[in-house]
């Protein structure tokens, strides 16, 4: 009887012990690495968020995600578009380097990304994207084990790319391995169309409705730049107020990744950090969209990190920021080395107390190659000069001084400090800052040469090349 009442307490033992050792696995076990989930809101320029200061309240789930982490109230792109921006996040590279530009449309598959960083150590990765430049076909699927292409589906379904999203983090406490999230959310780009109820939250109650629907379709901005779609203040007022609305979408979006990640009690163990690719011009120089623009509104983007591990809580840091600060960023953190040598997490890293300040921001872009598609200007504005903006520039800005270069076009300097709106082109009242900058870009540039040896991507995806030319970016 004992013998048998043994066994039966053994094998009831056993039982307990493997529940146990399972929920533990589930539930309280997991891969004790950090998870990193991190969020572009496509276009969207830092002054439009609530916590940069904004008088509207666009982004309170931001807001509350920023009293908890710290905000960089100084960061900027590397390009006033897309693709070359994007890849300066998963890679920490400059354009030069990654070869994603212009010239080439495409992440050469040569390049080293955060996914497959993460891929080799053994972490989940997946990609949601709203984006097409953000696409398997452009090679930023590089390292993810999945990749959601949201702008693939119909419009019938609202932000299908947050719905996967979610979903997916929802299967991960069962895996039991840390995972690393990227999403790009692209409402903030034209056209300014947001979801239901958003549409008209900051709409002046005065504004002609027919009017705001008009504004609401357009597509992108090479009509304007042309000249052939003249705008009003007051449109660029309406434009500016359903560009804010698109804010809070990204926003709420934002809030449910949050909220999620706090509901699977994985939120402590995950490295978030929320920012943009580039900007948007709301009338600023007499523009809309993103073209050609090296101006405030293009460049300075949002930037917040929430890690308790890592960055106390309520911080605001000026300090001069990059996008290609936040790869070494996250491998510091994730406790990862470079092997390329190029990167150095550990100096880097925004995370380190003692990281050197640096004493100037750099953005390019390149001009597209002669053999790219120059379908959708040739058409639609015939007569438009395309030298102004299909120009080799460079950005140049240190504490107080920035420089505008379009190359064998001249430069632009403006005081920051006492113009902040980049009104008033001071470049012949001083002459001795515009050289010093110039001088100091083109040592950089000496040390970040641009390449010329990858070869254009012509794509075949109809479906991706149709949105594209909607955005006016496929020309």
């Amino acid at each position: 009887m004992r013998s048998h009442a043994g066994k039966r307490w053994f094998l009831i033992a056993a039982v307990i012990t493997m529940i146990a050792i399972t929920a533990y696995i589930l539930w309280g076990g997991r891969d004790s690495r950090p998870n990193v989930v991190l969020i572009v809101l496509d276009t969207t320029r830092a002054d439009r968020l609530s916590c940069m200061g904004y008088h509207r309240p666009t982004t309170p789930h931001i807001d509350r995600l920023a009293a908890e982490g710290v905000v960089y109230e100084r960061a900027y792109t590397t390009d006033f578009w897309t693709l070359p921006a994007h890849a300066s996040l998963f890679t920490g590279l400059y354009p030069s380097q990654s070869h994603a530009t212009r010239q080439t449309q495409h992440l050469p598959q040569a390049n080293l990304t955060l996914a497959e960083r993460f891929k080799q150590i053994g972490y989940d990765t997946s990609a949601f994207c709203d984006n097409p430049w953000i696409s398997k076909d452009r090679g930023f699927d590089q390292g993810f084990d999945r990749f959601y292409e949201a702008w693939r589906q119909t419009y019938d379904e609202p932000r299908p790319g947050l719905k996967r999203a979610l979903g997916w983090l929802d299967q991960q406490p069962a895996s039991g391995k840390p995972f690393f999230m990227f999403i790009n959310f692209n409402d903030a780009h034209l056209p300014y169309q947001p979801l239901g109820d958003f549409f008209f939250r900051f709409i002046g109650p005065t504004r002609d409705k027919q009017r705001v629907l008009d504004l609401a379709g357009i597509h992108n901005g090479w009509a304007h730049l042309a000249g052939k779609q003249p705008l009003t203040a007051t449109d660029y007022q309406i434009l500016g107020e359903l560009y804010d609305a698109e804010i809070a979408v990204c926003d709420d979006s934002v809030g449910q990744i949050v909220d999620r990640l706090r509901a699977l009690k994985a939120l402590d163990n995950t490295v978030v950090i929320v920012t943009s690719d580039h900007g948007e011009n709301l009338g600023e120089h007499g523009r809309i969209d993103h073209i050609a623009s090296m101006y405030e509104t293009t460049l300075h983007v949002p930037l917040v990190i929430r890690y308790p591990a890592r960055f106390d809580a309520g911080q605001r840091v000026g300090q001069l920021v990059s996008l290609v600060d936040i790869a070494p960023t996250i491998l510091d953190v994730c406790g990862l080395g470079d092997d390329t040598g190029l990167l150095d997490p550990l100096m880097n890293s925004l995370a380190n107390a003692d990281r050197i300040d640096r004493p100037y921001l750099v953005a390019e872009d390149d001009p597209p190659r002669s053999d790219a598609d120059g379908g959708y200007v040739k058409k639609n504005f015939p007569d438009f000069d395309t030298t102004e903006v299909d120009v080799r520039i460079r950005m140049i800005r240190n504490d107080r001084y920035k420089l505008i270069w379009r190359i064998d076009h001249g430069s632009e300097l403006y005081d920051l400090h006492a113009d902040p709106g980049e009104l008033t082109d001071i470049s012949r009242e001083q002459p001795q800052i515009s050289e010093d900058l110039r001088n100091l870009l083109e040592q950089w540039m000496k040390r970040v040469p641009t390449g010329g040896a990858i070869p254009l991507l012509r794509s075949q995806d109809e479906k991706s090349l149709e949105i594209l030319r909607s955005f006016g970016y496929i020309r």
